[in-house]
């Protein structure tokens, strides 16, 4: 026998997989009525997104807002909105940092 021939062996035939790959034919197709979600607010991008945005040109206060809403309002939060929120706590930090570092920082 050749290498080939050894290494055609050792592969299988073409097309089949070992069997711990779990091949099959077809795919999976969900039935029944699709579910409609309502529309976010905003403009479709969300209240935490939004605030997010208008952060950057009202000097960080939105982005305080989002933090109050994200900790305040837990248990009526759309989760399609959390990341928006979650992005102005985040950016309500560093800006919190920012003005902390440049209040105390020598004049030069």
């Amino acid at each position: 026998m050749s290498k080939e021939e050894e290494a055609g062996k050792s592969r299988g035939v073409a097309g089949e997989y070992p069997p711990q790959y779990g091949t099959f034919q077809g795919y999976a197709v969900a039935e029944g009525t699709p579910v409609r979600q309502r529309r976010l607010p905003c403009c479709g991008i969300g209240c935490g997104w939004c605030l997010f945005i208008i952060g950057f040109f009202l000097g960080a206060i939105p982005w305080y807002i989002g933090l109050l809403v994200l900790v305040c309002g837990r248990g009526r939060m759309d989760p399609r909105e959390k990341p928006g929120y979650i992005a102005c706590t985040i950016a309500a930090i560093v800006a919190t940092i920012a003005i902390i570092v440049g209040a105390t920082s020598p004049r030069w």
